[in-house]
């Protein structure tokens, strides 16, 4: 084979993706949780860098609907990516993904704003038992309440 003036082996960029979930449970109630265009949101950081691709939601406990969603990834307070798109709730208890346009890099101990806005009529399943740190392989998450 001749000699090649370029790499040849892939690059190390990014890996398969990988889900964080930060609840080890999820409920509803009748008349307890419903979006209705309320912001929801939660600070974190991690102690290697990553990149964010996107947010699993809740969607409806009372049978299939369609929501439309603002997300937004926010750091100091300045919106470092968002989107306004829409989702369809199967009307199960899993997490639906609404993605960026494109990955944001994330960077170690420092802490990041993850919000979602989203309006629809059905009553939502929701997170419990939502845990402080979570470890996903090399990279340990912390979660604090966003004020």
């Amino acid at each position: 084979k001749p000699l090649l003036s370029y790499p040849v082996k892939p690059r190390a960029g990014l890996k398969a993706q990988q889900i964080c979930h930060r609840f080890q449970s999820c409920a509803y109630r009748s008349n307890q949780w419903r979006y209705r265009g309320r912001c929801d949101s939660i600070q974190f950081c991690v102690d290697k860098r990553i990149f964010v691709v996107g947010f699993g939601l809740y969607g409806s406990s009372n049978g299939a609907a369609d929501y439309n969603v603002k997300i937004e990834l926010k750091r100091l307070g300045r919106v470092l990516a968002e989107n306004n798109t829409k989702f369809f709730s199967d009307g199960s208890s899993n997490t639906f993904h609404v993605y960026f346009e494109n990955p944001i890099q994330i960077e170690p101990e420092c802490f990041y704003t993850a919000s979602a806005i989203l309006d629809g009529s059905e009553l939502s399943y929701f997170g419990q038992e939502g845990l402080s740190e979570v470890y996903m392989g090399t990279v340990t998450f912390q979660f604090h309440c966003s004020s």
